[in-house]
């Protein structure tokens, strides 16, 4: 449908953020008189993702579900609040199609559209489908999802979107170049993902401290987090290491490009762009999701020899132990890192993020 307005619905954090970027770019590249508008949250990470991106966005005042009553009562107070919100905005803005990139923002949109009769595409992105996934999948007019589920979910599997600042802009020795860093250097990239990850913080530096010989020959650059640089900056130098610490990148494109490895959290979006990039991955998924789905994001990963999984526990000591075992060969480059490398390259470069698009304007045509 030419020249329509796409509602993007999702925030919270860079894994909605971005593959909502991903489908905008995917929109235009299809129909440059397309209009992309964002209703997302209030943090600030979301209008920081969009502002670097040069994109519209509203702000909603949903918040996450909770059983507590105090908390509950406000979730179903920013919920309603939002849902207006959402309706005001699909009229004044003459939405055709929504496209929901699930979470608790996402949720009070699908209401909004539905009521008024505004076709619904719902793009789930973990493998374990979220409860307000599970919730918009009854109200969403057609469901795809980015990675294949546990259960039955979705009406197709289409793959992630990667957005182009997401997608190494050139060779490794060219990215580490624009970074600053050695350009024949073996490159470990540590990251929590947008908001960061303490427990990856703490360890890693620690891990270096207590097995200085695991991190020879490698150059360190670490996402930390907002509220975390210095702190992460300080105890690298403590464990002697000369690590490059970032807060946080909009352009993850040049330090997946960079990296020979990298240690990650397991969010559907920083599997997607590790896989996209062909990097092979340490991954420790969050431990404390009730549905544990971070560990069942990186098992195709892991399954395919592109990855291993750690588990994080809550004792340290544990998951250290854990991790030097696993690290160990790949740190030391040897045959196993080998193998990784050449098991995530078979996989990079896929982009779902056009077909998407073209399912929300067949939608928007059919409204």
């Amino acid at each position: 449908m030419s020249g329509c307005t796409i509602l993007m619905a999702g925030g919270g954090s860079g894994g909605h953020i971005s593959p909502g970027l991903a489908v905008a770019e995917g929109l235009e590249r299809t129909d440059s008189r397309v209009r992309c508008l964002f209703a997302h949250s209030g943090r600030s990470i979301d209008a920081e993702m969009l502002g670097t991106a040069n994109r519209t966005g509203v702000p909603l005042p949903a918040v996450p579900p909770s059983l507590r009553p105090l908390r509950a009562v406000a979730f179903a107070r920013a919920f309603a609040g939002s849902r207006r919100r959402s309706e005001q905005l699909i009229r004044e803005a003459d939405v055709a199609a929504v496209v929901l990139l699930g979470g608790f923002v996402a949720a009070p949109v699908a209401a909004a559209a539905r009521r008024l009769g505004i076709p619904r595409l719902l793009v789930n992105l973990d493998r374990v489908p979220g409860r307000a996934n599970r919730w918009m999948r009854r109200r969403a007019t057609r469901v795809c999802s980015a990675v294949t589920t546990t259960l039955p979910f979705a009406d197709d599997i289409v793959g992630m979107p990667i957005r182009a600042a997401a997608a190494p802009p050139g060779d490794a020795a060219s990215c580490r170049r624009s970074l600053g860093l050695d350009p024949d250097m073996p490159t470990l990239l540590i990251t929590g993902a947008s908001q960061g990850a303490g427990t990856i913080n703490r360890l890693m530096p620690e891990v270096a401290r207590r097995h200085p010989e695991l991190m020879r020959g490698w150059q360190v650059v670490h996402l930390s987090g907002r509220g975390s640089q210095e702190a992460a900056s300080q105890a690298w130098r403590d464990a002697g290491v000369d690590a490059t610490v970032y807060a946080f990148r909009h352009d993850m494109g040049v330090l997946w490009g960079a990296a020979d490895l990298a240690i990650s959290r397991a969010g559907a979006c920083s599997v997607a762009e590790i896989t996209h990039a062909g990097v092979p991955a340490i991954y420790l998924p969050y431990p404390h999701h009730k549905d544990d789905h971070q560990r069942h994001n990186c098992m195709p990963a892991v399954e395919a020899g592109a990855a291993c999984s750690v588990a994080d526990d809550t004792d340290t000591r544990c998951t250290m132990e854990r991790l030097v075992e696993a690290a160990g060969p790949l740190l030391a480059r040897e045959t196993p890192l080998h193998a990784m490398r050449a098991a995530a390259a078979a996989s990079a470069g896929r982009n779902a993020a056009d077909v998407i698009a073209r399912m929300a304007l067949d939608l928007a045509g059919r409204r």
